[in-house]
């Protein structure tokens, strides 16, 4: 159908995945903050660098109208209905064991929901053009 082609292009899937893989990584650093003064707390994570790699991976191979499919890292993959499923990891050590057991920073957990924060922002403010572009495409106006 022409309208599913029209609503699920490669792009508008790739911010859709961003923005969830964005939702579920602040999840894992919000647990991060949280626990930062738990004796033994390992830090988990899951790879923004990875992630995008596998998008960008994913971008390139994609047709339209066809779903968008991650590969299956360990860490994230996409299911067979297009969803993202997030499975964190523990952080690796950072050469930072502290004298309680646990391996992370605070300075370190804040930067990277701020960072976060900010590819979350990305995603939403480009799928909110989309929609826009397409409700005036619809409307058959500029304003």
């Amino acid at each position: 159908m022409w309208l599913d082609r029209v609503l699920n292009t490669p792009v508008r899937q790739g911010l859709h995945l961003m923005a969830r893989f964005a939702e579920d990584r602040h999840r894992v650093l919000a647990e991060n903050l949280a626990n930062i003064d738990t004796p033994d707390y390992q830090a988990r994570q899951l790879d923004a660098k990875g992630f995008q790699a596998a998008l960008r991976e994913a971008l390139e191979k994609a047709r339209p109208g066809e779903r968008l499919e991650l590969r299956d890292t360990g860490q994230f993959g996409t299911d067979a209905r297009g969803r993202l499923q997030s499975r964190p990891s523990r952080a690796p050590a950072e050469n930072v064991l502290f004298h309680d057991g646990t391996n992370a920073q605070i300075e370190r957990v804040v930067a990277q929901i701020h960072e976060n924060a900010l590819t979350y922002r990305f995603a939403m403010t480009q799928l909110k053009g989309k929609f826009d572009g397409l409700i005036q495409a619809i409307r058959g106006r500029n304003a």
